[in-house]
């Protein structure tokens, strides 16, 4: 019968048997292509290389020092104290009793302290020396003098353009201390009018002044007050000092 219907018509029928051994020789070539893969992978593959030994050096460890022993102080015994040098039994000795001349010399006079050369100091009890009358300061003294008074064109940069356009005039009342360098240091006493630019004019002005100190018994006064009068004009741009 199957040999009939193969020659007639040239179907050859599927079994399960024939499915079982086509699925046989499939698994069977798969198995086989994975094994060459495996045995190709693994010629391919670099050899992992070879383990380093690992080197370990101890050092020998030094040897702790031994802790030193507590010293011991020892005390003097009983003995010792009797053998140690007693000290000497010192007696101070009287001088001999001065011998009377019969011709004594006179006491030589103590030296008289030298006499001051520096500057005087001005005391609180000098009396204020004034510029303008010559009144005042020690009897006897050499007065103090004027050595640069301010001129017209140093004091009129000082002044407010503001005041410059008034017409103006105010008396200061000066105080002053000279030093032995020249330089005085001011303060003013009263002034009539007050204007306060004019006043910070005049206290800008101070340092450009220069007064000798005075002198007593020759010799500069050093801090020696002085007063005079300051009277400034302001007649709109032009300034008149006194």
């Amino acid at each position: 019968m199957d040999s009939m219907s193969i020659a007639h018509g040239g179907y050859v029928p599927i079994t399960n048997r024939r499915r079982a051994v086509s699925i046989a020789i499939v698994a069977a070539l798969y198995a086989l292509a994975l094994l060459v893969l495996l045995t190709i992978w693994e010629v391919a593959a670099p050899a992992p290389p070879p383990d380093q030994p690992v080197v370990v050096t101890l050092l020998p460890l030094d040897k702790p020092p031994e802790p030193e022993a507590p010293r011991t102080v020892e005390r003097p015994t009983e003995r010792a104290r009797t053998q140690a040098p007693q000290p000497a039994d010192v007696r101070p000795v009287e001088p001999p009793p001065p011998v009377a001349s019969a011709n004594p010399l006179p006491a030589a006079a103590a030296p008289s302290p030298p006499a001051a050369t520096g500057p005087i100091t001005a005391g609180e009890g000098d009396a204020v020396y004034d510029l303008d009358s010559g009144g005042g300061g020690s009897p006897g003294a050499v007065p103090p003098r004027w050595v640069h008074k301010v001129t017209n064109d140093e004091f009129f940069p000082l002044v407010d353009e503001e005041l410059l356009q008034a017409s103006l005039e105010v008396d200061y009342r000066m105080q002053c201390t000279i030093a032995l360098s020249t330089r005085v240091t001011c303060r003013v006493l009263k002034e009539t009018p007050f204007y306060p630019g004019l006043r910070r004019a005049v206290l800008a002005a101070v340092p450009l002044l220069r007064m000798a100190p005075g002198k007593r018994d020759g010799r500069p006064i050093d801090g020696q007050r002085v007063e005079f009068l300051w009277r400034i004009t302001v007649a709109r741009g032009d300034v008149r000092l006194r």
